[in-house]
């Protein structure tokens, strides 16, 4: 008996099925240029609506890029990508994505991402839709980062004394929002990524705000500590940048002195009126000294000090100054603040050289009455021009209404330019040590909202 091959003639109507069929069939001619097989070009899925379930046909993925993330509109289901090879941004829809995962191939949702994060992801270029994202598996991540330097010329950023270099299209996130460089404060926690040694993205995870004194006339010439690294001495007028956070500064002169608990708001002001903090009796502490080398010579504020007997010190902070043959010299900074304490102290054995853990101090640089300093002594400066009519602080100190200038000084420095009724601004700088001016000109600043 014979078989019947006949085949049963479908209706000339068309259906989504046979539509999708057909969409598959002309994108697959469209698309024989590619290097995508036809059969590869569209998917069938299951979508929910109405409680019903029913097949899609869909276009696969036909790009792939390695990117950032610089934004997610949750609102608009839609996340901004940073090309970091072209330097380009670009948004896609990931209303219908396939999957997101971690380097480990962990699944996650879009809340677990975040800007900076380097991804590759996959879409259909056409319709600007996600189809995968995952982190990228060969990508490091270094969070809670307090500790770098950054040097904008030569394009590199140690870390813990590991040398990195910058991306040649490094995206910077600082303040919910693109940034530069600059706007980086040396004292902004960061999050760091990139591959090897090379660094694609950097994000501001905790940043800076500021701090001023009120009434502090008596205190000038003393020292200001806030939390457990930044110890500085007084100036008149000074801006202290901090880490945005909660504190308990300490204030201290000859003796008097006192804390104060302040509350530090990212890009704002926080004045502090220390008025109340001087008292009526000096106090005093005994501090019994253990230094390893013994042979070492001891300066305390600037004074040659005999350890081997208790030593009396007024309560605050003082700079001790170590030095012994054979012994790497060793300068930091001690409080006093009980009748009796101990301190034990041993030197790092080597040349002689500023200890790697010393804790720097704000220059006092001398400065004519206008602020400007002139050039007579063929020491190279930087010259502000802009924004004019702000007052500008460099590392904190008080320099002068812009446009003015300062003595250049090679390494990182914070300028600072503040205005009543504008938001204070900050940006660090790299100066090179050689004797050449530099100058700069910045933003105005941005009107305060009235509240």
């Amino acid at each position: 008996m014979k078989k019947n091959n006949k085949i049963k003639k479908k209706s000339h109507k068309s259906t989504p099925k046979t539509k999708a069929v057909m969409l598959a069939l002309v994108l697959g001619i469209m698309c024989s240029g590619c290097s995508m097989a036809p059969e590869q070009i569209t998917e069938e899925v299951e979508i929910t609506t109405d409680n019903t379930t029913t097949p899609y046909i869909r276009k696969k993925a036909d790009s792939l890029d390695e990117a950032v993330i610089t934004k997610i509109n949750e609102n608009k289901q839609q996340i901004t990508f940073f090309n970091t090879t072209l330097g380009m941004n670009y948004t896609l829809s990931y209303k219908s994505v396939n999957s997101i995962k971690d380097k480990y191939e962990q699944e996650l949702a879009v809340s677990q991402l975040s800007p900076g994060d380097l991804v590759i992801v996959s879409f259909v270029k056409e319709d600007k839709e996600i189809r995968t994202i995952q982190l990228k598996k060969d990508a490091f991540i270094h969070e809670n980062v307090s500790t770098y330097e950054i040097n904008e010329t030569a394009r590199t950023m140690f870390i813990e004394d590991k040398q990195y270099e910058f991306a040649k299209n490094l995206f910077v996130f600082a303040n919910g929002k693109a940034a530069k460089l600059t706007d980086i404060n040396m004292v902004d926690v960061l999050k760091i990524s990139g591959t090897d040694r090379v660094i694609n993205s950097i994000v501001v995870d905790k940043g800076h705000g500021y701090i001023r004194l009120a009434n502090d006339e008596y205190f000038i010439g003393g020292w200001i500590e806030v939390g457990e690294n930044l110890i500085k001495p007084i100036y008149k007028d000074m801006l202290l940048t901090v880490p945005e956070g909660e504190y308990d500064i300490l204030i201290t002169n000859k003796g008097y002195g006192g804390t104060k608990g302040v509350v530090v708001e990212a890009n704002k002001e926080t004045v502090v009126d220390v008025g109340d903090l001087k008292g009526d009796e000096v106090k005093t502490g005994k501090i019994i000294f253990t230094i390893t080398p013994a042979t070492a010579t001891v300066e305390i504020d600037g004074k040659s000090v005999d350890t081997s007997s208790p030593v009396n010190l007024e309560y605050g902070i003082h700079q001790i100054v170590l030095k012994a043959d054979g012994y790497k010299t060793m300068t930091k900074y001690i409080k006093v603040g009980s009748a009796l304490a101990n301190m034990n102290i041993s030197m790092e054995e080597g040349t002689n050289s500023i200890s790697e853990n010393s804790v720097k101090s704000s220059s006092n640089t001398e400065k004519t009455e206008n602020s400007t300093v002139t050039d007579t002594d063929g020491t190279a400066l930087v010259h502000i021009d802009a924004p004019e009519g702000t007052q500008l602080y460099v590392d904190g100190e008080y320099v002068g209404v812009v446009p003015t200038n300062f003595k250049k000084e090679s390494g990182n420095h914070v300028v600072s330019f503040r205005k009543d009724g504008y938001e204070t601004r900050s940006y660090t700088l790299n100066f090179d040590d050689g004797n050449k001016d530099l100058t700069f000109s910045f933003a105005n600043l941005i009107e305060k909202l009235s509240s």
